[in-house]
């Protein structure tokens, strides 16, 4: 089955295929903890969440048409689940756990890097991972997909239900919003007044995923 398309195997999965839906774990476990990681900043909770997120696929196994793709359909699931579960618990953000678990790239790019270097990129690292903990939820979420999960708007979109237009003034709000809260940072390193590429954040990545 490894070579079977996500759409498949969901079909299969509707008709209680047991290994068919194990393999669609496998698949998308790791991307999903990620989301819930980053959006919760809790690794327990990432792991409940993520858990329940594909129990509930799997009692909705029957509700899947096949119109949409079946990543679109279990990232709706993964939404719907932190929304819910938010809204049960009311509760702040933790940020206790932040810089603790960098990004596989960020500690491939230091391996190599002098002691100096290296701390300062572990600081920028901790400073961007702080900055996206606090942006507005529904900010956040967008931002994760675009840049962490590297989805294209019209995906999000779709995730989300709402316009292309709406996914792309909330990532311009999201990026807005963490160029402020790294200010303090930026003038630091680079001095005051410097001034980055406006294009930059938004640059050729996001036009490109979405051509």
């Amino acid at each position: 089955m490894k070579d079977y398309p996500d759409e498949q195997l969901m079909r299969l999965a509707a008709n209680n295929d047991v290994s068919a839906f194990e393999e669609l774990f496998h698949r998308h476990k790791q991307r999903v903890l990620h989301l819930f990681h980053r959006m919760l900043w809790n690794t327990e909770e990432a792991r409940d969440c993520t858990q329940e997120t594909f129990l509930k696929l799997w009692r909705r196994r029957a509700q899947y048409a096949g119109k949409a793709r079946f990543s679109t359909y279990l990232y709706q699931i993964a939404q719907n689940h932190f929304l819910d579960n938010r809204r049960k618990q009311k509760s702040r953000i933790e940020l206790q756990c932040i810089s603790v678990e960098a990004s596989e790239e960020a500690l491939e790019a230091t391996l190599s890097r002098s002691g100096y270097e290296e701390a300062v990129a572990r600081e920028i690292q901790s400073a961007l991972s702080e900055a996206v903990a606090r942006l507005p939820e529904i900010h956040r979420l967008v931002y994760v997909l675009s840049e962490e999960q590297r989805m294209s708007y019209r995906e999000i979109a779709e995730i989300l239900d709402c316009p292309v237009g709406t996914v792309s003034s909330r990532k311009v709000e999201a990026v807005n919003r963490l160029r402020k809260l790294l200010e303090p940072l930026r003038d630091e390193l680079l001095g005051k007044g410097f001034q980055p590429d406006k294009e930059h954040a938004l640059s050729k990545t996001d036009q490109e995923r979405d051509r």
